[in-house]
C-alpha cells in the first residue's frame, strides 16, 4: 500500500520523496488505515516504496500481495492527478462497500487489474461500487492484456461496451509510459482478437478527458476480413475437433444431435460470418440453433419491422444463460447489440428479406450436408466482410 497512519493520525505516503528521505522516515512509527497494526516501510529495488505489514498480519490490505506494476501504476495514476490538481484520495476504504479502490477520484472508482480475480468476486465488486453511486473503471496491466492472443474470461468481463466504440477496454502498460484505450475489440472462431487502439503517454494529457474518450469519441474505424477463410478455417477446425474426439467439441455435437443437428451440416447461418458473437460464454452455436428454431418456426411468415425486432428479443431474453456476465456493460446495451449482429446475419444470409409491409422470414434449404457446405464455401470465396464502428444499426 501507498499511504499509512503516523502516530499523531496523519495520513502519509511515500509519494514524491527521495529514497534518502523515505530512509529517514524508516524511524517513525506507521499503522495501517484499515487494521491500525503497525506496518514498516520497504525501500528495495524491485517494487517502489511502499508501506507492508509484518508477517504474521492477517489484514485483508496486504501489499505483499502487490505486485511491482500495481503499485507503480498506481503511484503513477496517483502523481498524474496531483500534476493536474485533481482532488483524488488514495487507496480510500469505503466501509459501506467494505471495498478499496485504489484511487477515488470524485464518483471514479479507479481499479488497476495486475493479476487474477475470480469472476464472481469481479461482478460482485463492480455492482456494489455501481449500486452507491461509484462508476467503476478497471484498467488492466499487462499480464491481462498486452498481446491481442486471446481474451482470458477475466478480460473479457473487464470490457466495456459504447455504440460508438464497440467493445472496449482500457490497459495500462508501466514499461512504455502509455495508457491505451483498445476498442472495437473482435474475436474470430478460434479466439483470436482484433483491436483497434488508441494510447496516451503519462502525464501527456487530461486524465478525466481519456476516461471520458469513450462518450466524447468521434472516431471511425473500419477492419476488413475475408469472410471464406474466416469461415473455412472455424469449419475446418470444428472437422477437426470432432474427428479428434475434443471433449467440448463432443459436448456441443450431443446437445446439437439432440436437436435434430449436425455439427459440419449446420446451416450456412450457424458459421457466417466466422466471427464470434463477443458476449457469448463458450461456442455461439448454441445461441444460433435458437434463433435458427425461430426461423423454421415462422418460415414464411411477414412481420412489420417492430414486431420482428421484439419477437427476436424475446428469443435473447430466453438465452440469457448463454452470455458472460460482462458487469461494466448494462444487460439491455448487451442485448441489443446481440441482437443487431444477429439480425444482420440473418439479412446477409437471406433469411430476412425486406419485403413492401416488413420482414418475410426465409427458411431456404433445410437439409444441409457436407457437399452442401463446401459449395457454398467455394461460392464466397473472395467475399469481404467489413465492420466498424461506429457500429451500423440495422433494427431500428
Amino acid at each position: 500500500m501507498l499511504k499509512a497512519y503516523s502516530e499523531t493520525k496523519e495520513i502519509s505516503t511515500l509519494l514524491n520523496l527521495s529514497r534518502k528521505e523515505i530512509e529517514e522516515q524508516k524511524k517513525k512509527k506507521y499503522y495501517c488505515p484499515l487494521c491500525n497494526q503497525l506496518v514498516r516501510i520497504k525501500n528495495g529495488q524491485v517494487k517502489i516504496p511502499h508501506f507492508a505489514h509484518y508477517n504474521k498480519s492477517n489484514c485483508r490490505i496486504d501489499s505483499e500481495n502487490e505486485t511491482a506494476e500495481h503499485l507503480t501504476l498506481k503511484s503513477i495514476f496517483a502523481m498524474w492527478c496531483e500534476k493536474e490538481k485533481i482532488e483524488y484520495e488514495l487507496e480510500k476504504y469505503l466501509p459501506e462497500l467494505n471495498q478499496r479502490p485504489d484511487l477515488l477520484i470524485g464518483n471514479i472508482a479507479l481499479e488497476i487489474q495486475c493479476s487474477t480475480l475470480s469472476t464472481k468476486r469481479l461482478v460482485e465488486r463492480t455492482e456494489n461500487y455501481r449500486k452507491h453511486g461509484y462508476l467503476p473503471i478497471w484498467v488492466c496491466g499487462k499480464k491481462l492484456f498486452s498481446n491481442d492472443k486471446n481474451l482470458s474470461e477475466l478480460t473479457k468481463n473487464l470490457c466495456y461496451y459504447s455504440t460508438k466504440l464497440g467493445f472496449y477496454l482500457w490497459t495500462a502498460d508501466w514499461e512504455k509510459g502509455e495508457v491505451c484505450l483498445c476498442f472495437n475489440i473482435e474475436e474470430t472462431w478460434k479466439k483470436e482478437v482484433h483491436v483497434s487502439r488508441k494510447a496516451w503517454s503519462f502525464y501527456s494529457h487530461s486524465l478525466l478527458k481519456i476516461f471520458d474518450y469513450p462518450n466524447k469519441s468521434k472516431l471511425y474505424c473500419q477492419r476488413k476480413y475475408r469472410v471464406d477463410e474466416l469461415i473455412q478455417g472455424y469449419y475446418a477446425e470444428l472437422n477437426r475437433k470432432l474427428y479428434k474426439r475434443d471433449e467440448k467439441i463432443r459436448l456441443l455435437q450431443g446437445i446439437l444431435y439432440n436437436n435434430g443437428f449436425h455439427l459440419l451440416e449446420l446451416p450456412n447461418w450457424f458459421y457466417y460470418p466466422g466471427l464470434h458473437i463477443f458476449c457469448c460464454r463458450g461456442s455461439d452455436l448454441f445461441l444460433r440453433m435458437q434463433i435458427w428454431k425461430w426461423v423454421q418456426f415462422f418460415d414464411q411468415n411477414v412481420f412489420e419491422n417492430l414486431e420482428v425486432i421484439h419477437v427476436l428479443k424475446t428469443e435473447l431474453e430466453k438465452s440469457s444463460d448463454l452470455f458472460y456476465e460482462l458487469p461494466n456493460v448494462p444487460i439491455d446495451s448487451l442485448r441489443e447489440e446481440c441482437l443487431n449482429q444477429i439480425v444482420t446475419y440473418l439479412i446477409e444470409c437471406n433469411h430476412l428479406v425486406r419485403v413492401t409491409n416488413g420482414w418475410k422470414v426465409e427458411l431456404g434449404i433445410a437439409e444441409h450436408r457436407m457437399m452442401d457446405v463446401r459449395r457454398w464455401l467455394k461460392r464466397i470465396e473472395n467475399k469481404y466482410l467489413i465492420t466498424a464502428t461506429p457500429h451500423k444499426n440495422v433494427i431500428r
